[in-house]
């Protein structure tokens, strides 16, 4: 772990240059260019506020109003989407880059660390949309910014760890991509995202704990709506991230040589 930030930190004007260049071809063509990275989830989370808000009447546990659900709704969505596209990416990785990986010898791991910060720039402005709403509605609990300043740090580090596996073994395997999205598929309906976790049975709030993801995103949402945090959960979200980055490492650090061969 400690080579792979050395070799981070070393190519950090690479990282940086890619994933400036990834955000940019996002909206190239466009008219209004990178205004429609804050036009995009404004209209998402608005669309999101009226349709579970207004025409399923979604309500939290304590709340009567639109707004305390929306937020709690776009919060938990933030996160979830930022690790979905990461992993998504990270499968097919080596292959979409093949021409900097034979060529310019360009380290693996720092594609992958440029592709996550592009996607973590790109939510991370939604993130501040939602920021902006909840300060000027005067939602945020201010004291939970340490839980939401955490679980991020948890969630980046989590992601990476599965990342490095990923980009190796998406190499190998072809597949491995349509697995993973039947598998954040299930695993967003598994996460308190478009439902309150208090509206379950207590016998399946038990099970649902032991979710990585819901750990991460019950603390983020903890910060814009006051929601009740478990940290057995968020703990669970911890473990999940060490391991998730002894076995990447380990993983990357094996096969890493041959994903070159192979592209």
């Amino acid at each position: 772990m400690i080579a792979l930030v050395r070799t981070v930190w070393r190519w950090r004007r690479l990282v940086i240059e890619l994933a400036r260049r990834d955000v940019r071809t996002r909206y190239a063509g466009s008219s209004l260019g990178l205004a429609w990275a804050l036009i995009e989830p404004a209209i998402q989370f608005g669309l999101y506020f009226v349709v579970f808000a207004y025409f399923i009447g979604m309500r939290l546990e304590g709340s009567n109003t639109v707004g305390s659900f929306g937020m709690y709704l776009v919060s938990g969505l933030l996160p979830f989407l930022a690790f979905q596209e990461c992993v998504a990416r990270a499968t097919g990785l080596a292959r979409m880059q093949a021409a900097l990986v034979r060529h310019v010898n360009v380290p693996l791991e720092v594609l992958l660390i440029a592709a996550c910060l592009s996607v973590f720039v790109r939510h991370g402005i939604g993130l501040g949309i939602v920021f902006v709403v909840g300060a000027a509605s005067g939602s945020l609990v201010w004291a939970h910014l340490p839980l939401l300043v955490a679980a991020l740090l948890i969630l980046a580090v989590g992601i990476v760890g599965i990342g490095l596996a990923l980009e190796v073994a998406g190499a190998f395997v072809p597949d491995v991509h349509q697995v993973v999205a039947t598998g954040t598929m299930v695993l967003f309906y598994l996460t308190p995202i478009v439902y309150p976790l208090a509206k379950l049975p207590a016998r399946l709030r038990v099970w649902l704990v032991l979710n990585p993801l819901v750990g991460v995103t019950q603390a983020v949402q903890s910060f814009f709506v006051p929601v009740a945090v478990d940290f057995k959960a968020l703990a669970v979200s911890l473990a999940s991230a060490a391991l998730a980055v002894a076995l990447g490492v380990s993983l990357f650090s094996r096969r890493a040589a041959a994903v070159r061969d192979l592209v």
